[in-house]
């Protein structure tokens, strides 16, 4: 059974994570190192990760990934924007090497009209950068919903990726499992996730995927229009994240809530998340 969270707030300090996390019910959290809508901030002073170390240590919370600023896109030609980006993505994994956090999620990136090999060649080229400057803490690409230009809504595209960063012990996979249905693949039923599975590890290998997202979709299969939904009340419906959640191959994967509603619905997701663990079929 995966290790479910939510993404958590660093309002006021990336030391309240833990605690925020602990309060709604999570076993797993993700955090953007430091505030998603700036390019850069000060860095955390000693005693800020110190208290975060002690409030992580006061819960139940045993897995924590990272998740990279919107503002990132290693795929942009601009090159003002692919310089900002590498230096964000830099300071993010630095700050991800003093929390201990293992894996930053980062969305691929958008071609933004320049077509999507150019864009993945552009997306190399940057994590190659980035891995350069800095080391230890790795990348999770997460699956997209094809919306606009953005990049790594085909197994096939976060494939390539992976086959061309030099450093590949260091990139893996987010499943998020609203994106993977908009993107056209048929989670919606236990026999279609398990084939959907077997097409990733068909293409990329199944030991690349290292954390999931799960949200519903409030948009049908294939629409390519990325917008999440609480669990259960979209298109998806509860059979794809029961047989997720009871799912021994994933077995202490973090599994993460980015669902709409704040911390009130990630507690109700939570319920029924943890609902669905206890009806596993004899």
């Amino acid at each position: 059974m995966g290790l479910l969270g939510a993404h958590v707030s660093i309002s006021g300090g990336v030391k309240n994570a833990p605690l925020n996390g602990e309060k709604i019910g999570c076993d797993a959290i993700q955090i953007f190192t430091k505030n998603q809508r700036q390019w850069s901030t000060k860095p955390y002073e000693d005693d800020e990760i110190e208290e975060y170390f002690k409030n992580l240590k006061k819960t139940k919370i045993k897995k924590v990934n990272a998740h990279s600023s919107y503002l990132i896109n290693l795929a942009s030609y601009n090159e003002e924007i692919f310089e900002k980006s590498i230096n964000a993505l830099i300071d993010d994994l630095e700050r991800c090497n003093s929390l201990k956090i293992p894996i930053e999620v980062i969305h691929p990136g958008s071609h933004l009209g320049e077509g999507i090999e150019k864009g993945i060649k552009r997306i190399i080229t940057g994590i190659d950068s980035v891995f350069k400057k800095v080391k230890d803490a790795s990348l999770a690409l997460e699956t997209v919903a094809g919306q606009g230009t953005n990049i790594g809504f085909k197994f096939e595209q976060l494939k390539e990726i992976i086959d061309g960063v030099k450093e590949k012990d260091r990139i893996f996979v987010c499943f998020d499992t609203a994106h993977v249905f908009e993107a056209g693949y048929d989670i919606k039923t236990q026999k279609g996730f398990m084939k959907v599975l077997d097409e990733f590890d068909r293409i990329i290998g199944i030991e690349k995927l290292v954390v999931f997202h799960l949200n519903d979709s409030k948009t049908p299969l294939g629409s390519n229009v990325d917008r999440h939904e609480n669990i259960g009340k979209g298109m998806l419906g509860l059979e794809p994240f029961k047989f997720l959640v009871n799912s021994k191959e994933f077995n202490d994967y973090p599994m993460i809530l980015e669902t709409p509603g704040g911390d009130e619905m990630y507690i109700e997701d939570l319920k029924t998340l943890n609902l669905l663990r206890s009806l596993i079929d004899e």
